[in-house]
């Protein structure tokens, strides 16, 4: 129903590229993947979801994939959003139902994943984080559409209450012709599989990582008089909150000397602002509220010991960050986070306040009679464990597996529903699967692929003209619309980011889909600085530029004693007509 593994028009979907493993003098070959990664959780929300998505989507693009991110929009932010490298992200006007997790019908998703889908080329779609309702979505419409699935579970499940049952149920639907799935634990690995009833053979095991030049420690920071005690998580029942509440009062009475630092929001905050309040303990527990990833090193490197009082986590890259920013880790014994770091790195505890409280204790002791081993040296040890590149390497693979994959065709995914599903429950969502079949076929015929046009075939400014003129039309007609960030800089006068962009290799011959470059923008604004610095570095100037070229030459016409006079006398230099 969509691409799948096939080349398009520009440049083709799994195109075979070279790679090289620093170290190492072997060279690899490998397919290049046009990777959409879908989940309710990203940036400018804040978590681990959100940074392994981020982390991963920069390590893949720098492998030469083309990597996609999809996510429901955040208060102003919508439509499409470009990061680091490009990264181009697709914010859908979809409503959040609880705990920014989107409503979902199934179907509402389709027209708006399948225009993403078809219109990027998509051959793998990456799903993120079980609680993530548009994960599951894109998962049943990417079936569908005949395209290979990959789905990361970040958390962990329990089996016994309503809730659990009920998202199981809706995971062993998801999941039951997913090619792939991945874990970031062994213990993660086991809950999923007991979950889902998968077979283990599909489930890795990835673990996340942390980028080490963003955490490295600073002593300097701290103050070695007081011992500072530092929590960063979300302030939820999940994050063990209410045990932190019954740490604090205990461990300020018997340590004048110790004082809490935490950073995190959530609906469990009253919870500590009542006992600062009951026990006056305004000077020693400050509360930060909502921390930006870029601020959360500056909080950790201000302590000696970090607590982590999770009572479920699948890997808590929480604790990973605080070890590399040297300091030693205190944390519940629970999920997978005894798989994470050593043992002479962490103390482990039980999930509740008296052995939480020893484990502090013993931290403490070890601080106070030199025990700990120096930050930097922590740090060192660290680094070595987990990066991003080697996720990314590793997570490649999964991703070269599952394309070489057959995709179940409709009737033979049908029975894979019910057989797998149960007799009730496979039923229904086969009924369901039937009638996305015929609402895609619907959208097929309402709404032509390539009426889409493709985000990637960003048409030169002068077209090939070993090209019939027909196709050369097609594709000056259903070219990517979307306007470049050098579009947006020319066009608002910034100087130096467009510089910049031109640095990086960015194209000075963009074009939207109505032909307008970064120059006619830059002219239409009267940045003239801005102009000639397109000029210098080949921006074509160009007679005939459809509906646009006439504003350029009303402009330059009608306002010539205005900043556009520079334009307009620099115009003919360049071999434009006025």
């Amino acid at each position: 129903m969509a691409y799948r593994g096939r080349g398009g028009r520009g440049q083709p979907s799994s195109a075979s590229l070279s790679r090289v493993i620093p170290g190492s003098l072997h060279t690899f070959r490998t397919c290049a993947h046009n990777i959409c990664m879908v989940s309710d959780f990203f940036y400018p929300n804040m978590g681990g979801v959100e940074s392994h998505i981020y982390q991963l989507s920069q390590c893949l693009i720098e492998r030469g994939h083309k990597v996609i991110i999809v996510t429901h929009a955040y208060g102003n932010r919508k439509g499409i959003r470009y990061l680091t490298n490009g990264l181009k992200v697709y914010y859908l006007p979809l409503k959040v139902m609880y705990n920014q997790s989107t409503a979902t019908t199934l179907f509402h998703s389709l027209p708006l994943l399948r225009y993403i889908f078809v219109r990027e080329r998509v051959t793998i779609i990456h799903s993120h984080s079980s609680f993530s309702a548009m994960a599951h979505d894109a998962l049943f419409h990417a079936k569908t559409m005949g395209l290979q699935t990959v789905f990361t579970d970040h958390s962990l499940f329990g089996f016994a209450d309503v809730s659990s049952v009920l998202t199981n149920k809706l995971l062993t639907v998801s999941l039951c012709d997913t090619n792939h799935i991945i874990c970031v634990s062994y213990t993660s690995k086991e809950n999923t599989v007991l979950r889902a009833a998968l077979n283990p053979e599909i489930v890795s095991v990835i673990p996340n990582a942390v980028d080490p030049t963003d955490f490295t420690p600073d002593p300097f920071r701290r103050h070695d008089s007081i011992i500072t005690i530092v929590v960063v998580s979300r302030l939820v029942y999940r994050k063990g909150t209410d045990l932190l509440s019954g740490i604090i009062p205990e461990l300020c009475q018997k340590y004048p000397d110790l004082k809490f630092i935490i950073g995190g929001e959530g609906p469990k905050r009253i919870i500590l602002e009542e006992v600062r309040e009951r026990y006056q303990l305004h000077d020693r527990v400050r509360l930060l509220g909502a921390l930006e990833h870029k601020d959360v090193r500056n909080v950790l490197v201000q302590g000696h010991i970090f607590l982590n009082t999770s009572l479920t986590e699948a890997f808590c890259m929480a604790i990973v960050e605080a070890a590399s920013c040297g300091l030693q880790v205190v944390s519940t014994r629970v999920g997978g986070i005894p798989e994470v770091l050593p043992e002479n790195l962490i103390i482990l505890c039980e999930p509740s306040v008296k052995s939480l409280c020893e484990g502090l204790e013993k931290a403490i002791f070890q601080l106070k009679s030199g025990a700990l081993p120096p930050p930097e040296n922590i740090h060192n040890i660290v680094k070595t464990f987990y990066t991003w590149r080697n996720v990314a390497e590793r997570t490649e693979k999964v991703y070269d597996r599952v394309a070489g994959e057959a995709v179940l065709p409709m009737d033979k995914r049908l029975d894979r529903l019910i057989s797998h599903c149960g007799p009730v429950t496979g039923y229904i969502f086969a009924l369901l699967a039937v009638f996305n079949f015929l609402f895609l076929i619907f959208l097929r015929w309402n709404i032509l692929c390539f009426n889409h046009g493709i985000a990637s075939s960003i048409v030169p400014l002068f077209p090939d003209p070993n090209k019939p003129v027909f196709f050369t039309s097609l594709e000056l007609l259903y070219c990517w619309a979307d306007r470049s960030p050098l579009h947006e800089a020319a066009a608002q006068g910034r100087l130096l980011a467009l510089k910049t962009l031109i640095a990086q290799g960015v194209n000075v011959n963009l074009v939207t889909i109505n032909r307008v470059s970064s120059l006619h923008e830059a002219c239409l604004g009267g940045h003239v600085a801005c102009a000639k610095a397109l000029l210098e570095n080949g921006a074509h100037v160009i007679e005939s530029a459809w509906r646009f070229y006439w504003q350029i030459m009303l402009t330059l016409t009608k306002k010539c004693l205005t900043l556009e006079l520079p334009c307009m006398r620099l115009a003919p230099t360049r071999g434009l007509t006025v």
